[in-house]
């Protein structure tokens, strides 16, 4: 019996502190769950050619994130970006390009699972000069 209750009471101010940094550990990094959420994401048009205008029906898009639940509460939508690259669009017309998860920008720990839908439709039309030097996108 004395050496059960030597034991407990020996050294009881390091065994407290060895406590409180386990539970301090726990708290910061272990209960942190991943989950999952859904959100609308804004089309980022980029490398549109200068004498190009865009059109499209579709201006968002929805995403399935996962990561830590602290992360994902923190996450703004404006901290996400979907870019579309028109880089290879040399004239007028209707493209279509791919969406694909691996573009999507989003912040540190958290993962695209899901990108609906997988591609966007765009009408491509020129930009042209009136008489008076202004430009006006052609009528659709």
């Amino acid at each position: 019996m004395d050496r059960l209750k030597k034991w407990f009471t020996e050294n009881i101010g390091l065994k407290l502190l060895s406590l409180a940094l386990a539970a301090g550990l726990w708290v910061a990094f272990g209960g942190d769950t991943v989950t999952e959420t859904v959100l609308q994401v804004p089309l980022e048009f980029r490398n549109v050619p200068a004498n190009l205008a865009v059109f499209s029906e579709q201006q968002t898009a929805q995403l399935r994130i996962r990561g830590p639940s602290r992360v994902l509460r923190q996450a703004r939508r404006s901290d996400f970006r979907l870019p579309v690259d028109l880089s290879s669009v040399t004239g007028p017309g209707e493209r279509t390009f791919p969406l694909v998860a691996e573009s999507v920008e989003v912040p540190a720990a958290l993962e695209v699972v899901q990108l609906v839908p997988p591609e966007v439709k765009l009408t491509l039309e020129w930009i042209v000069a009136d008489d008076s030097g202004e430009t006006a996108e052609t009528p659709r």
